[in-house]
C-alpha cells in the first residue's frame, strides 16, 4: 500500500516502523524541521518538512495516489481540517487520532474511516490492568457510555444455550465468538461452548451484570 502519515511524534514513528517493515511505501509530512531530520535519519521512507493542511503539500506527498493516510497531528483542529480536504481526494482509507475525546463526534461527522481515541484507548487498558476479572475492556465508545469488551464464558450452565437464551441485560449484545481458533460472527441463534471467548457490546451500566451472566 501506498500509504501516507501527517504529523509524526512518538505515535507516528512506531507506526512508520510498523508499516515499513511489512513493505508499505510510506511518505511522511512532519511541519517541525527537526524531526523531520530526525526521521530522515532514522526511517526508510519519504519525508517531507511541510504543512499537511496545505493541498500543494499533500500532492507533493501523492495524495492522489494513496491508499490510505493516517492524519497524526496533536492538534484537533489541524486533524479535522487535513480531513476535510483529504476527502476531496476519495482516498480509500482516512484514519486520524483525536486528542480530546470530547470532540470524537466531530471527526465522525466527517465519515472517515477511523477516528481513534489516544486517551480514551489508553484509559481501556489502564482499566483493563485494574479490573481484569471483570473481562478484558478493549475499547471505550458513546464517549464512555459503552465498552467493547471481550470475556471468557466460564459458566457451565450457559455451554450449549444460544446467544439468544442467555438472558443478557438490555443495552448488551454478542456481537464475535471465537472458539479454538475460529471466528463466529454471533447471531441470536449462536450456540456457545464453555471456554469460548465472546466479544461483548455493552452500555458501561451493565457490564458488571453482564460478567456475572458469563463467568
Amino acid at each position: 500500500m501506498y500509504i501516507i502519515i501527517i504529523g509524526c511524534g512518538s505515535i507516528g514513528r512506531s507506526l512508520s516502523n510498523h508499516l515499513i517493515s511489512e513493505g508499505h511505501e510510506l511518505v511522511i509530512i512532519e511541519k517541525n524541521e527537526e524531526r523531520s531530520k530526525f526521521l530522515a535519519e532514522n526511517l526508510d521512507a519519504i519525508i517531507i518538512h511541510g504543512d499537511g493542511s496545505s493541498t500543494d503539500m499533500l500532492k507533493d506527498a501523492g495524495v492522489e495516489r494513496a491508499d490510505a493516510v493516517a492524519v497524526l497531528t496533536a492538534d484537533d483542529n489541524t486533524n479535522l481540517t487535513i480531513c476535510q480536504i483529504l476527502k476531496r481526494f476519495k482516498i480509500p482509507k482516512i484514519v486520524a487520532r483525536v486528542n480530546e475525546p470530547d470532540k470524537k463526534d466531530l471527526y465522525i461527522g466527517l465519515e472517515i474511516t477511523a477516528a481513534i481515541s489516544i486517551v480514551s484507548a489508553a484509559v481501556s487498558q489502564i482499566k483493563n490492568a485494574l479490573t481484569k476479572e471483570k473481562g478484558r475492556s478493549m475499547m471505550s465508545i458513546a464517549g464512555g457510555n459503552a465498552e467493547v469488551v471481550e470475556i471468557k464464558l466460564t459458566n457451565e450452565k450457559l455451554d450449549g444455550k444460544k446467544i439468544k437464551d442467555v438472558g443478557l441485560p438490555y443495552g448488551a449484545l454478542i456481537g464475535v465468538v471465537y472458539r479454538k481458533g475460529e471466528v463466529i460472527i454471533a447471531t441470536d441463534d449462536t450456540v456457545l461452548k464453555k471456554d469460548d471467548v465472546l466479544t461483548v457490546i455493552t452500555k458501561t451500566d451493565v457490564i458488571q451484570d453482564v460478567t456475572t451472566i458469563l463467568k
